[in-house]
């Protein structure tokens, strides 16, 4: 059990880590950002779709930016994330081109990339041309909130026709730990089309909420694992954070 996520789901050397899924994913992002910041790394969070505009920290790449220029701007933050995308102008930003991606990570800069979009639901199931995650991602982290359990996919699903209509289900009808595995696990689930290592992390709980929850659905758990991905627990509140994998014995 560990309160750094970057050392628990082994992402401390990775050059380039994408998150998919729903319900957490941008915490997630700024959360490895600013581990590795405070580790003395340059690092900075980038999308390959859409997120949301923050509010400090913002560099717009544009044409012509040189990778020293986004170094130098990292480095002048200091433990500020930094977060580099082109500005839509409605509150949104987008995309920096893959390529450029590839050169700042060949030039020490970890990435974290929000590599998929949910509108702010807790599951969801992938477009055909989602998630959209870099060629050089060494780990893809994927995200599903345990907070859906029990409630209707119409209430806590992106795209909830066809959230539900890939698990055999309706929109109306309620969201079992069956259902994340399933989104964990299926070809056409959260993880896509991605070649890279792939983790579980299973989002929305307060401080010692997971065990609780890892024993009430152990056995979707192991399925999980029995994947060939490592399933985990992250819990969290405003000031602190444990991530662990719930139990090391069997998954």
């Amino acid at each position: 059990m560990g309160e750094k996520m970057l050392g628990e789901l082994g992402l401390e050397e990775n050059c380039c880590t994408a998150f998919v899924g729903a319900g957490g994913k941008t915490t997630a992002v700024y959360t490895c950002v600013g581990e590795s910041l405070q580790k003395g790394l340059l690092a900075a969070a980038v999308t390959t779709t859409k997120m949301w505009k923050p509010k400090k920290g913002f560099v717009e790449w544009k044409a012509g930016d040189s990778v020293d220029e986004i170094r130098k701007k990292i480095r002048g933050c200091g433990t500020l994330p930094l977060t580099i995308g082109t500005d839509f102008g409605n509150g949104k930003i987008g995309p920096v081109p893959e390529q450029i991606l590839a050169r700042l990570a060949e030039a020490g800069i970890r990435l974290f990339v929000e590599a998929d979009g949910a509108k702010g639901k807790w599951i969801k199931r992938p477009g055909a041309n989602e998630p959209v995650v870099p060629d050089f991602a060494e780990t893809v982290v994927g995200i599903l909130n345990q907070k859906a359990v029990g409630h209707p996919f119409s209430e806590v699903a992106h795209r909830p026709q066809i959230c539900a209509g890939s698990l055999g289900k309706n929109q109306e009808d309620l969201v079992d730990m069956f259902d994340l595995v399933v989104l964990f696990c299926k070809r056409d689930g959260i993880f896509q089309n991605c070649q890279a290592k792939k983790v579980a992390l299973v989002s929305g709980f307060a401080m010692g909420e997971g065990r609780c929850f890892f024993a009430r659905y152990r056995k979707e758990f192991l399925l999980i694992g029995q994947q060939g991905v490592p399933a985990f627990v992250w819990e969290r509140s405003d000031d602190r954070q444990s991530v662990f994998m719930p139990d090391e014995g069997i998954i």
